[in-house]
This record gives structure tokens, C-alpha cells and sequence, in this order.
């Protein structure tokens, strides 16, 4: 990129968590890691499970983790030529994991103050429908990060279709954005339901799927430090290979 040609994706959450974890207010410091911990929780659960771990171990290193990155404030310090923070976070994390098995520093139920409510539950039975191929800890991982970012499309998605006073609409055709389900006769259904034509239900369908499609885009350029379209080309590949793995 040039200064003729500025990037046209926001200041990444990469960018955004680095410059926050160097400031001076540790309540901000925080807020950010909080904000990472809710989006990208589960991938580095999932890992910690499948790497053999209980499920109380896995809570415990992964709660634990996160109270880690904030107290040795690593992000500050962080190298962004790896890029990704995917491939940040699962580095550290398998630092992490090394460090507390050998000096036995995993934080012990009860032992801590929890960085953020999490809700393990739900962890736990989104682990028990994984695949049961024996993929790796590093493949699964990838595979939970990529459902993340589609899950935190969608809630984007759905957020901004509410907003514009179409919450209603959407709710009937967020099933079409899969468009391997998606049979002829659902398209008159829905067209019944909303009380609109068959013509007019396939162009909001379009539309919707243009939107989801650049909205994951834009959230997966939010996890690379200087995103282009390259960069996101690459990371979409890696991150379609990693759910047709698990299939």
C-alpha cells in the first residue's frame, strides 16, 4: 500500500489491541483483552481439549492465558511481523501450555481472579459436536477460529439489517446465506412469508450474501497487521481449508 492508496479496512483489532496494551491506563489495557478473550475464547479451549486435556484443565488454561497476556502486558511488546494474530495467539498460547505443565503454573480452580465471565458450558458441548476425525489440536483450532469469524460476521450482519429496520426480513432469510442448503422451493416460501415476489426475495438473498461476504473480509482483515487483499485472500484460503478438513 501507498499514500496514494490508502488501505480501505479500519485500524485492525491487531493494531487497535497493541497500541491499547502500551497505554498507561491498565483499565483500558484490560478492556481490550476482554474484548479479545469474548471473540476468541473458544479456539484456544478447543485446542487445550484436544490436545488431551480435562475440561477443568482446559478452563484453567485458558482463563489462565489470558490473566497471563495481561499481566506480562505482552501484547505491548508484541512482534506484528507475524501477521496474523491467529498465528499470535496460538504461539503464545502453546508457549503458555508448555510453561505451566513443566513449572506446574496453571492457575487452580478457585485460585485467581477471573480476567471475564466466560460460558464454559457452552464450550463444552460445542466440543462434544466436533468432528471426531482425529484432527490435530493445531487443525481443529484453525477450524474453531474460522467458525468464530463466520459466527461474528453473521451477528454483525444480522446488528446492521435490525438497524436499517429489516430484523424481520433478515431472520427469514439468514438460512439462504448458506447457499449449499438452499433449495428453489424455499425461495417461494420465504416470498410467501414476507409478502414479497419470487424476483424480489432471490435480489435481497444477493445483496445479503454481498454483504456477508465483505463483512467477513472486513473481520478478517481486523486479525492482520496491515491487511490487503492478498493478505485476506490468503487468510480466506487457509481458513476454507481448515473447515473442509474437518469434513
Amino acid at each position: 500500500m501507498t499514500a496514494t492508496h490508502p488501505s480501505p479496512f479500519p485500524a485492525t483489532q491487531w493494531t487497535l489491541l497493541a497500541a491499547s496494551c502500551r497505554a498507561d491506563d491498565p483499565e483500558e489495557r484490560r478492556r481490550s483483552l476482554e474484548e479479545l478473550c469474548h471473540a476468541y475464547w473458544y479456539p484456544l479451549y478447543v485446542f487445550a481439549r484436544r490436545q488431551g486435556g480435562t475440561r477443568e484443565d482446559a478452563e484453567d488454561l485458558t482463563q489462565g492465558f489470558f490473566q497471563y497476556v495481561l499481566e506480562k502486558n505482552l501484547f505491548a511488546a508484541a512482534s506484528q511481523e507475524l501477521g496474523k494474530l491467529r498465528t499470535f495467539l496460538l504461539t503464545v498460547f502453546q508457549r503458555y501450555i508448555g510453561d505451566a505443565r513443566a513449572r506446574d503454573r496453571a492457575l487452580k480452580r478457585g485460585g485467581g481472579i477471573a480476567l471475564v465471565s466466560l460460558d464454559w458450558r457452552e464450550g463444552e458441548e460445542r466440543y462434544a459436536n466436533e468432528p471426531a476425525d482425529p484432527l490435530t489440536p493445531e487443525a481443529l483450532f484453525d477450524r474453531s477460529w474460522a467458525m468464530s469469524l463466520l459466527a461474528r460476521t453473521l451477528e454483525e450482519l444480522g446488528r446492521s439489517e435490525g438497524a436499517a429496520g429489516r430484523g424481520a426480513q433478515f431472520a427469514v432469510l439468514e438460512p439462504f446465506l448458506n447457499a449449499a442448503a438452499v433449495a428453489d422451493g424455499n425461495y417461494e416460501a420465504a416470498a410467501n412469508s414476507l409478502g414479497m415476489n419470487g424476483d424480489a426475495v432471490r435480489k435481497a438473498v444477493s445483496r445479503l450474501r454481498r454483504r456477508f461476504r465483505d463483512g467477513l473480509r472486513q473481520q478478517i482483515a481486523a486479525t492482520l497487521e496491515n491487511p490487503d487483499e492478498a493478505r485476506i485472500d490468503e487468510e480466506l484460503l487457509a481458513l476454507k481449508q481448515a473447515l473442509r478438513e474437518a469434513h
